[in-house]
């Protein structure tokens, strides 16, 4: 999925294939350069994608001189796959604990994500309120994205760990074989994720609930993605 066979851009090779690897790269990371909006995703090398790419090297790869082109295991190529963080610091904000109605889980250097993805996650919480409903945040990604172990994904400040509702309400880890288990709470989460435009999808192993989808090691967690 991830493997360029060739260079695209100025000098490039520009096979179809690459071409086409490269654009829908571009695209996952418009949200990082909104300028841009979308390229095509038709495997040819146009004045649309050349820009988006020297664009890309200018405000995230951070080159003082961008030579427009993308190379297999090149720089610009890890940081729009996500192996390597970009070298921006302004496109991701930080959730902060600051509202009683969620709390994180994890560490605060793991918390950052897009600015659509954070307004998504503090709407969600602050629409459960009058439902009693606190929400456990972990994972999102790091200040500048890259990898994070031990996840394949929460590169690009879009994906976010949510832990399931307990009966109890304790702030504390539950999974979907624990008899402390909320499916009803945990239910109205999903149901109020769902209202939300930007929902790309949530991987979590309740299939019980509607709408989402059973993904191996979802029992203890939802994994939600959104669009932006």
């Amino acid at each position: 999925m991830y493997r360029l066979g060739g260079s695209v851009g100025q000098g490039g090779r520009n096979a179809h294939d690459d071409v086409q690897l490269v654009q829908i790269h571009l695209n996952k990371n418009a949200h990082l350069v909104t300028e841009i909006g979308r390229v095509p995703e038709d495997g040819i090398l146009d004045e649309r994608t050349q820009r988006a790419i020297l664009a890309f090297q200018r405000q995230i790869v951070r080159l003082s001189s961008p030579d427009g082109r993308v190379d297999p295991h090149g720089r610009t190529w890890r940081m729009l796959v996500g192996d390597q963080g970009h070298a921006s610091t302004s496109a991701f904000v930080q959730l902060m604990a600051e509202n009683s109605n969620f709390y994180l889980y994890e560490k605060i250097d793991r918390t950052w994500g897009t600015p659509a993805t954070i307004d998504s996650i503090r709407n969600m919480a602050a629409a459960l309120i009058p439902a009693g409903i606190t929400v456990g945040v972990g994972d999102i990604s790091f200040a500048n994205g890259g990898r994070m172990p031990p996840h394949g994904s929460h590169r690009r400040g879009l994906d976010v760990d949510i832990r399931p509702q307990r009966k109890d309400g304790a702030r504390s880890p539950v999974n979907i074989h624990d008899p402390n288990y909320s499916h009803e709470r945990t239910k109205l989460v999903v149901e109020t994720l769902q209202k939300d435009p930007n929902l790309h999808l949530i991987l979590f192993n309740d299939q019980k609930i509607e709408g989402v989808r059973f993904y191996e090691g979802h029992h203890n967690h939802l994994h939600v993605r959104f669009k932006e």
